[in-house]
């Protein structure tokens, strides 16, 4: 009787260390095939960048472009593309696309390739030469410091104060982007506007995103301007998002 206790014992104990030596391998891979989707969409980022991107001095002021980004180019990988968005030290510098909607590019390279890092992606629902009152921008909050993660460091004012302006590109022309404000806000329900009744709806709009910033910030802008919304994921409660607002201002070419 002791003997058959035993032998069941052993078998359960077996069972028990099969499935942890299971549970390890499974976590092993997951972190492997985590680490290669970083991997792969920082390579396909990177050729990208360098092959149609004029050349930028890291760490310096936004500027105008003296030869503008080869959109031709671009549109013969992603004819969905709307432009390009830069921001000196961090680490955003990548095209922008716009699908039928907003869940294609959520894990879907620029390239068309499914990968966790997904795409910076223009709401479906704004025009896609930057004219439309209020414009969002998306992009995911990697753990490895890629597409939108930078912008979790506007909560604090230094990095602000550091980096206040950002550059769009497009086949129009050209923004500049002074960040005005940033907020954290819920994404279980359109916390971010698009459109306006009248100009006095609009500034309303803008003095509550000041009130509620993480940072403080010297730009004005006025009623007839136009704004560019960055939205990402945030972790101060389920579903948070944070925005970074900013206004766009033309910049000519060189």
């Amino acid at each position: 009787m002791k003997s058959l206790k035993r032998t069941e014992v052993r078998k359960i104990l077996h069972i028990l260390m099969l499935f942890c030596v299971a549970c390890t391998v499974c976590s092993a891979c997951i972190l492997l095939w985590n680490q290669w989707q970083y991997h792969q969409g920082d390579v396909s980022y990177r050729k990208i960048s360098q092959a149609h991107q004029s050349s930028k001095a890291a760490g310096t002021e936004p500027k105008e472009q003296k030869e503008p980004i080869d959109f031709t180019a671009l549109r013969k990988i992603n004819p969905e593309v709307v432009g390009w968005i830069a921001a000196p030290g961090t680490e955003i510098d990548y095209p922008v696309v716009q699908g039928k909607d907003n869940a294609y590019y959520l894990r879907r390279l620029f390239s068309g390739e499914w990968n966790k890092l997904g795409s910076i992606f223009m709401d479906y629902r704004n025009t896609s030469n930057f004219s439309d009152r209020n414009t969002i921008i998306y992009g995911h909050n990697m753990k490895n410091t890629s597409m939108f993660s930078s912008l979790s460091r506007y909560k604090e004012q230094g990095f602000y104060d550091s980096y206040p302006s950002m550059m769009i590109y497009t086949p129009e022309g050209d923004f500049k982007v002074e960040l005005f404000a940033g907020t954290v806000v819920d994404g279980s329900y359109e916390a971010v506007r698009r459109s306006f009744r009248d100009d006095r709806d609009f500034q309303d709009y803008i003095e509550s995103l000041e009130k509620k910033s993480t940072f403080k910030a010297a730009v004005t802008v006025e009623k007839g301007e136009r704004i560019v919304t960055l939205c990402t994921c945030s972790y101060e409660f389920s579903n948070a998002r944070y925005a970074l607002f900013g206004k766009l201002t033309p910049m000519p070419h060189l």
